[in-house]
């Protein structure tokens, strides 16, 4: 059995214990990812006894994403268990049926058919926004509402045609927008930045709009973004970094996910770009805390939607409770998993019945739950209203340097 996790002295003594508790990683990663898998299953269900309410999962557990998908299906995984625990959700046990869409839109939309075929009352997921898009369509025919825990892109919840919201499409997450707002905000304010450079990828959908919000909100500010660089044709960011010192910026936003931002932190630095270096929650901080050097992690800021905070009895209790399982502490995907069941258990308790449009119906309803992430409303367009944590790090791991309240444009 594992140890109590020591929740939580001062900050230095919170910061020193988890660069120990990163230690137990090496307990065996492989093993903690078969452990999650075998839980969750690739499309079997959890079963202990019948069941009426069956819910989808729907994440990249393999491919270049799948960090995301795994932790995520943590999460899930944990929050399936309490429900069960505490007596499943219509007086039966909740299973849990998952797909793995490996990071592919046409797998993802694929998975929806596959899901309702299973009787799938709900589903959570995509994760990753390009996937997120995809299903929208097949999932409204279906009448199935979806959670996406962490696809931010607007679309997913709003036709872009119309500016009205998709009955059936919801998010655990903030948007785009608000993150990108909340980044340049900072960066203008807190950091006292004047000129921003962006890099971005055009042929992604997450990383072009970021660019395009943090652009648009840094100039409302009255800074200026003299390089506004896509790499998606660059050769190992050679151009871009070309730009960067041609034109240097007192930041540089790079809006990736956290290989290639990892991949631009120390080609950049390696050029000699002492710049500070902004990014969204696409980073995942704690995986790069893992795979970067120290040196590499200095003058880094990022937006977020958790952080191990033991100013919040929820967010505490979670951790605990994750830190006991996997010995380790949760990164954002595996909170955002566990809040998305939750809010999907609420809906169906509500709605008293395991009818999906009942369900869609009270999942639309959603105001102050309570979770790890924080407090979550979900608005007319089903976007989540809650907070944006703004991180770095400090010796080495994941820092919260403070809260910023969502705003919308």
């Amino acid at each position: 059995m594992r140890g109590r996790c020591p929740i939580w002295g001062g900050a230095a003594s919170f910061f020193e214990r988890q660069v120990v508790m990163q230690k137990l990683k090496y307990y065996g990663s492989v093993i903690l990812f078969f452990i999650v898998v075998g839980a969750l299953g690739f499309g079997t269900s959890y079963v202990q006894r019948p069941h009426n309410v069956v819910i989808g999962v729907n994440l990249a557990l393999s491919g270049e994403e799948k960090a995301y998908g795994e932790a995520t299906a943590r999460g899930i995984g944990m929050a399936r268990d309490k429900i069960n625990a505490e007596g499943g959700l219509l007086d039966e046990a909740v299973a849990v049926v998952t797909v793995d869409n490996h990071g592919s839109a046409g797998d993802a939309e694929a998975a929806v058919k596959q899901l309702t075929s299973r009787h799938a009352v709900a589903m959570i997921g995509p994760n990753l926004s390009h996937c997120a898009l995809a299903v929208v369509r097949d999932a409204t025919a279906a009448k199935m509402p979806v959670i996406s825990p962490a696809g931010t892109n607007p679309d997913i919840t709003v036709d872009h045609g119309t500016g009205e919201a998709h009955e059936y499409m919801f998010r655990a997450t903030f948007i785009d927008s608000y993150q990108g707002r909340a980044m340049a905000d900072y960066a203008f304010g807190q950091l006292k930045a004047r000129t921003a450079a962006v890099v971005y990828d055009e042929r992604q959908a997450y990383s072009k709009g970021l660019a395009a919000f943090f652009k648009q909100s840094f100039l409302a500010d009255g800074g200026q973004v003299p390089v506004y660089a896509d790499v998606s044709s660059d050769d190992g960011f050679a151009a871009a970094i070309a730009a960067l010192k041609a034109s240097p910026c007192q930041v540089v936003y790079a809006p990736f996910y956290d290989e290639k931002a990892m991949e631009f932190i120390v080609k950049a630095r390696d050029a000699g770009i002492t710049a500070l270096i902004l990014g969204p929650d696409g980073w995942n901080g704690r995986r790069m805390a893992q795979s970067l050097s120290p040196a590499y992690l200095q003058n880094l800021f990022y937006t977020d939607h958790y952080a191990n905070d033991a100013s919040e009895p929820v967010a505490e209790e979670f951790a605990e409770a994750y830190y006991e399982k996997y010995g380790e502490l949760p990164d954002s995907y595996a909170a955002l998993g566990y809040d998305s069941f939750m809010m999907v258990a609420e809906a169906v308790r509500r709605s008293g019945s395991a009818d999906p449009e009942k369900i869609a119906a009270e999942l639309a309803k959603t105001i102050d739950y309570h979770g790890v992430t924080g407090m979550i409303a979900l608005d007319a367009n089903h976007d989540a209203i809650k907070p944006v944590f703004i991180m770095t790090f400090w010796q080495g791991q994941p820092a919260l340097l403070e809260k910023r309240p969502t705003v919308q444009l």
